[in-house]
C-alpha cells in the first residue's frame, strides 16, 4: 500500500497538500509555522567555543530549533530568514557567522575599541527539509547577556 500526495483541486492548492490513502482522505497545511528565537541568559567572558548553543528557547514553532545542539533544522523546503544578535563581553573583540550546513553566509563584528558593542547580521536563505542552520565563533570570545537575552538567534519561514 502506498501513498500517493497529489495537489488538491477543490481547495487552494497553495494552502493544503492532499494526500491519498486508500479508504482515506488527509488534508495537512502547507502553512504550517515554523519560527524560533533563542537566546543566551547567562554571559560568559572566557567562551571560545565553535557552535554557540542559545540554551534559552522563547519560540519554537515546528521544532526546528535544537536547544541541545545550537542548530536549526528545516522541517520543510522553503525560503526562511535568520538573524543573530551578540553583544561582546565587556571590550572583549567578538565575530559570529551564521552557518548554512557549514558554509558562512554572514557574519557579525563587535570591535574591541570600546565596551559591549552590539553585532547584528540577518540572512535569508533556500533551505530543503533537513537543511541545518547554526551560530558560530568566526574570531574572538565572551558574550554579554541577561535573564532577558541580549544575544540572540532567531530564524523564520516566508
Amino acid at each position: 500500500m502506498s501513498n500517493r500526495v497529489i495537489q488538491c483541486t477543490v481547495f487552494d492548492s497553495s494552502k493544503y497538500v492532499f494526500k491519498q490513502v486508500p479508504g482515506l482522505f488527509l488534508f495537512t497545511a502547507k502553512d504550517t509555522p515554523v519560527a524560533f528565537t533563542a537566546g543566551m541568559t547567562s554571559d560568559s567572558s572566557t567562551w571560545q567555543g565553535d557552535i554557540l548553543v542559545f540554551t534559552h528557547v522563547i519560540t519554537n514553532k515546528g521544532q526546528g530549533y535544537s536547544s541541545s545542539s545550537g542548530k536549526f533544522t528545516a522541517p520543510r523546503d522553503g525560503t526562511y530568514v535568520f538573524t543573530v544578535t551578540a553583544v561582546s563581553w565587556d571590550s572583549n573583540y567578538l565575530s559570529l557567522d551564521i552557518v548554512h550546513d557549514g558554509l558562512s553566509k554572514v557574519r557579525t563584528m563587535s570591535e574591541d575599541s570600546a565596551r559591549y558593542q552590539t553585532g547584528t547580521n540577518l540572512v535569508v536563505l533556500e533551505l530543503d527539509r533537513g537543511d541545518a542552520v547554526w551560530v558560530k565563533r568566526h574570531r574572538g570570545r565572551g558574550y554579554d547577556t541577561h535573564s532577558v537575552p541580549l544575544t540572540t538567534f532567531s530564524g523564520f519561514i516566508l
